[in-house]
């Protein structure tokens, strides 16, 4: 099962070069045009960078957002928690049965970043909320760049849940969902600025693309050494 993994995630790598391409223009597109529309955003993201270069990484924290991803998946996926730990520098989660979402969840999982915004849009079901508008980009931006800072540092050190479906299997499916998962995300965060349809759109229409290239491509070298025999 290790080797078919691996070989599905090696012909996934143009799907995430694609994806990323995509992502990453938009992304680009939409700060150049917004421009200081949404600097509230802009500037969590800096707050947070300072903090945790000046000060410390706040890993009690990030483990307790680990962990509780992990729970959470689970839940969703009709798992039972037994056992919930969160410690300083570590922390374990036991349940009943276990699966890709589970095992993965944290690496793609912005657990704040998502509790920020449901909280946000439930308290708009009640509230006039546009008025604290700002202060949501604000927290929204420091809870990203929380979670990718702390996501990059921690997969840097061996990371047990990585081995159960493969390292390099587990990376392609951790960045193929975090665009997915961050499309999402900033569609709802800036309602008026990114199209979750667009980029999906786009998304399909360039995976489709790639894989017309690399198909003819290996056709065009197939034939070309056939004439060559």
């Amino acid at each position: 099962m290790k080797f078919i993994r691996n070989i599905f995630a090696f012909l996934l790598i143009p799907t995430i070069g694609s994806m990323g391409h995509t992502f990453f223009k938009n992304l680009f597109l939409f700060v150049i045009n917004s421009g200081n529309e949404f600097i509230s955003f802009w500037l969590g993201i800096l707050v947070y960078i300072v903090f945790q270069v000046v000060l410390y990484k706040p890993m009690r924290l990030y483990v307790f957002g680990h962990e509780l991803s992990h729970a959470i998946a689970g839940i969703l996926s009709g798992a039972k928690v037994k056992k919930f730990n969160a410690g300083k520098d570590s922390g374990n989660v036991v349940l009943n049965k276990d699966n890709l979402c589970i095992t993965l969840a944290p690496y793609f999982f912005p657990i704040y970043t998502i509790i920020i915004v449901v909280v946000y849009f439930l308290c708009g079901c009640f509230f006039y909320v546009k008025p604290f508008y700002n202060y949501f980009l604000f927290f929204v931006g420091i809870s990203i760049a929380f979670h990718i800072a702390l996501t990059v540092y921690v997969l840097g050190i061996e990371q047990s849940d990585l081995k159960v479906y493969g390292t390099f299997f587990s990376y392609v499916i951790i960045l193929f969902i975090n665009f997915i998962v961050f499309a999402v995300i900033l569609s709802l965060v800036f309602l008026n600025g990114i199209s979750i349809k667009s980029i999906f759109v786009e998304y399909f229409k360039n995976i489709i693309a790639i894989y017309k290239f690399i198909y003819y491509g290996v056709i065009d070298i197939w034939v070309s050494f056939q004439k060559t025999k």
